[in-house]
């Protein structure tokens, strides 16, 4: 019954009308079924607009998985009122510049602001942790909220959700999700399940015998029945949204953790019987790295699913291998509702590993040039999407809003990307990281891609830093393996037997970690001011 033209509070009624007793949230030590869960959220509901919450107000979330963000995030939507997300580890400069920007009436947290955090006044402080000073704790609100809700005028193109993002720098954009454009990606992987479910041609059923044949036992226990989703990622990212939406807006069980932890990853795998497992590439390289994965029973997977950072092929291969598995890599932004294409049951392994899949339902791509003119199929450009997933646009920044999406909603990413003769779309690199040297394009992405394959390298990142007239010199950071060592000049050679000569880094720094952002990726524009100041010193003679 799930559609676009519902809010997540009609949504959210209707799975717990028709699975009442069905589990639908796991995490820590709270279990709730859809009708648990559904009371909970209209209680807190009630509770918050006894506090004066009313239809637009702005609420600041600083937790981490757990029923109470669950809760309320849909308490808000009954509401109408918009949460602002945030990571609990939010750096208070970050927090700060959020929550001026944001002026909310409540901030939920787990415990007190730190000393540096600028509440705005009028901003009233609510805690759930156990030392909740008097009169601030979440399950007071709970408790005492007005006697009935008073029913809401809530519309599906209402704002919902303010997720800040700053990319890799500067200041953080908020960006505007309404009802509709979280819930289009939910019902898109609706439509992608109903096709491996309940084929309905030729084309499908042919399909669905390839996923058959290939995952056998593993699939068959599971058509028909509900998914068991264990989720990695914290809710205030786009990744941790879509997946908490589509687990618990489709009738499943979510089984969530509060913060990414491999050994009780693979135990709540083996404890809950997880079919599917969202977690970034990294954590799947730290559970492919411990040395017992095989003492774990993980059997009943029938997908592990990846996105937020870019999952070398390599990577991608031993997952399939090592968790016999299927591999859903899912492309999206924050700016998109996450969705935008995602590989499936029936795509071979050598697609599911190097590619994004295809489109999702609803969802148009285009592969633009710098004059947002359509490229020839296999030609590389910029990825334009559209749909109902797109953001309505960054919160109070209509200029900024105008640059990234245009008059007829096409969003364009930022990311250069092909698609092939089949229609799989392959993700490049991001635009602003594209290095010329000499002329010629060179795109990051495939250099890290080859480097990792090399059995000595862990992780690496390329990037380009000025150099006069040949336009961009490639430097490339590099972290081994553990107990591994490799030369510089290695590294150069293992480049030199299939990259093209203008590919080859010019540089090789090998770095025991790198800067990272929040979801474990490298962070580029640090990398650049790291080799910035090298030159530097190189200059003056230090």
């Amino acid at each position: 019954m799930l559609n676009g033209n519902m809010t997540l509070a009609e949504a959210l009624r209707e799975v717990a009308r028709t699975r009442t007793r069905r589990e639908a949230l796991v995490c820590g030590g709270t279990r709730l079924t859809y009708g648990e869960l559904l009371e909970e959220v209209e209680a807190l509901g009630a509770g918050l607009h006894g506090q004066g919450i009313r239809k637009g107000d702005r609420i600041v979330c600083l937790l981490p998985p757990s029923g109470e963000h669950a809760t309320l995030f849909f308490a808000a939507a009954v509401l109408g009122a918009v949460l602002v997300p945030l990571s609990p580890q939010a750096r208070p400069r970050q927090l700060n510049e959020v929550l001026a920007d944001a002026q909310p009436g409540l901030l939920v947290t787990e415990r007190p602001p730190e000393r540096e955090v600028q509440v705005p006044p009028g901003t009233r402080v609510v805690h759930t942790g156990p030392s909740a000073p008097e009169g601030s704790a979440f399950a007071e609100l709970m408790a005492h909220g007005d006697a009935r809700l008073p029913e809401q005028a809530v519309a599906p193109e209402d704002l919902h959700a303010l997720l800040y993002t700053s990319g890799t720098t500067g200041k953080p954009k908020g960006a505007m999700h309404s009802h509709r454009s979280l819930i289009a990606p939910v019902v898109a992987s609706l439509k992608v399940r109903e096709l491996w479910t309940h084929p309905t041609n030729l084309r499908q059923v042919g399909e669905l015998a390839i996923a058959v044949a290939r995952y056998r036992e593993r699939l068959v226990r599971m058509v028909g029945q509900p998914f068991t989703f264990l989720s990695t990622a914290g809710w205030h990212s786009m990744t941790g949204i879509q997946v908490m939406l589509e687990a618990l807006l489709m009738g499943d069980k979510l089984v969530a953790m509060a913060q990414f932890e491999p050994r009780e990853c693979l135990e709540l795998i083996q404890r809950e019987r997880a079919s599917l497992v969202v977690a970034v590439p990294m954590a799947y390289q730290v559970m492919l790295s411990l040395e017992d994965l095989e003492k774990y029973d993980t059997s009943s997977l029938v997908i592990c699913g990846t996105g937020a950072a870019p999952c070398p092929p390599e990577l991608g291969r031993e997952i399939q291998r090592r968790f016999g598995c299927a591999l859903y890599i899912g492309f999206g932004a924050t700016e998109t509702g996450g969705g935008v294409a995602i590989t499936s049951l029936s795509d071979s392994s050598q697609k599911q590993a190097e590619t994004v899949g295809r489109p999702l339902p609803g969802v148009r791509v285009r592969i633009v040039d710098e004059q947002h003119r359509e490229v020839p199929r296999g030609e590389v450009g910029e990825l334009a999407c559209q749909g109902q997933n797109i953001m309505l646009g960054y919160y109070r920044d209509p200029e900024l809003s105008a640059a990234a999406v245009d008059a007829e909603g096409w969003y364009f990413t930022g990311d250069l990307a092909r698609l092939d003769e089949q229609g799989y779309l392959h993700i490049v690199g991001r635009k602003k990281d594209m290095i010329v040297r000499a002329g010629q394009n060179v795109y990051p992405v495939e250099i890290e891609h080859y480097l990792v394959a090399h059995p000595k390298i862990r992780e690496a990142a390329v990037i380009g830093v000025p150099a006069g007239a040949a336009g961009e010199s490639v430097w490339a950071y590099v972290r081994l393996e553990e107990g591994a060592a490799m030369s510089a000049q290695e590294v150069k050679q293992h480049c030199r037997q299939a990259l093209e000569a203008y590919k080859v880094p010019a540089l090789v720094r090998f770095v025991e970690d790198f800067p990272r952002g929040e979801l474990g990726k490298p962070q580029k524009f640090r990398l650049r001011e790291m080799a910035l100041q090298e030159l530097r010193e190189a200059k003056d003679g230090r």
